[in-house]
């Protein structure tokens, strides 16, 4: 039971940084895109955060994808997928694998609501 757990803190560790970096480049280049409008900065501020989020909505499969390829990576540089190979078969990482994987085909079924309710708050 340790591995799973170490699987999923490791997953969503890559994930976590996969938000992070993605918003930021999202953020910085909306405030940049923004700085031009005649609005208080305060206004900008928010409008530059729900657009960054609304980028989120459109391809949410990116940070997905993103943080797959940083887990494996992450997990190829030390060795570990070696060692995780061995001690589980594809059935039981598929098990472990499967929460995230139907978290994103929720975000991704739910896509329009989502950049609606957004688009509504700009």
């Amino acid at each position: 039971m340790i591995l799973p757990l170490y699987l999923a803190k490791k997953f969503f560790k890559s994930f976590m940084i996969c938000v992070v970096v993605s918003y930021s480049i999202f953020f910085i280049f909306s405030l940049i895109g923004n700085l031009g409008e005649k609005l208080s900065f305060n206004s900008i501020f928010l409008l530059s955060t729900l657009n960054a989020f609304q980028i989120f909505t459109y391809i949410p499969s990116h940070i997905f994808i993103l943080s797959l390829c940083l887990f494996v990576l992450n997990l190829k540089s030390k060795n570990e997928l070696i060692i995780i190979k061995e001690y589980i078969d594809l059935k039981k990482l598929f098990l472990i694998i499967f929460p995230v994987i139907t978290l994103f085909i929720y975000i991704e079924t739910e896509r329009d609501n989502l950049t609606n309710t957004i688009e509504q708050l700009k």
